[in-house]
């Protein structure tokens, strides 16, 4: 179950360095899912923010808004979800593992997940302690979320490096430091203060396996038929 998701919304609506977070978040989102179509999506986390309202998929539902349920166990069928989004879902999750296996269940062949979350090599890390909705968060190392991504057949397609700033809860300096954007994208892009990923749903095929000696025969012994014969009657 997600643990302490209003503390997290109320420092990203209502502090000026939530929201100089939020708004690249935001932008992220709205980029993104702009080329993605289907029939159903859903977001997970930080339900008061909707991020899939610029979206072209038209049925859209936001856990703890539109549908109450704990998010290890969606009740969605299989192969049911075109895009599922998860804004700072995994950092409040505690088994977020099982909760990224569900994902994969609900999504259809090809189907998306897009996951934004706080990077561990950032001064958000750094901070933790300082920064009230994350004391109860798990700030999750990106090589070790893609490698679990793999691990459960996502194929992750894109992803971004966002929010350079230093942690400075005062608006004003945090307009003047604009010019670190550019630059952190240009010259340490892994020192961001957020990540973004998004994957796509692969499905396990069956390849019939020869063994070596079947393999070996196919090739190299020939396949014997026997003849047909056709017996002629001579006429007297």
């Amino acid at each position: 179950m997600i643990s302490k998701p209003d503390k997290l919304q109320q420092w990203l609506l209502y502090t000026p360095l939530g929201r100089y977070v939020l708004m690249n978040e935001k932008i992220f989102y709205h980029n993104t899912i702009q080329s993605i179509f289907g029939y159903y999506s859903i977001q997970i986390g930080l339900p008061q923010i909707n991020f899939l309202q610029n979206s072209k998929i038209s049925n859209h539902f936001i856990i703890d808004n539109n549908i109450k349920c704990d998010v290890v166990f969606l009740p969605f069928a299989e192969n049911s979800i075109d895009l599922i989004i998860c804004p700072h879902t995994l950092e409040f999750t505690p088994n977020y593992h099982h909760f990224l296996q569900e994902c994969y269940r609900v999504l259809i062949p090809e189907g998306k997940i897009i996951i934004t979350g706080f990077n561990q090599t950032s001064f958000f890390n750094l901070f933790k302690k300082n920064i009230p909705p994350l004391k109860n968060g798990k700030l999750i190392k990106l090589n070790y979320l893609k490698h679990q991504l793999q691990n459960l057949n996502f194929q992750i397609i894109g992803g971004k490096f966002f929010s350079y700033r230093p942690l400075i809860n005062n608006k004003k300096i945090l307009l003047n430091l604009a010019w670190m954007e550019k630059a952190g994208d240009r010259w340490f892009p892994t020192f961001a203060n957020n990540y973004a990923l998004v994957a796509i749903k692969e499905l396990l095929t069956t390849t019939r396996i020869e063994t070596k000696k079947n393999l070996k025969n196919s090739l190299i012994k020939p396949q014997l038929y026997p003849a047909k014969l056709t017996l002629y009657s001579k006429k007297n």
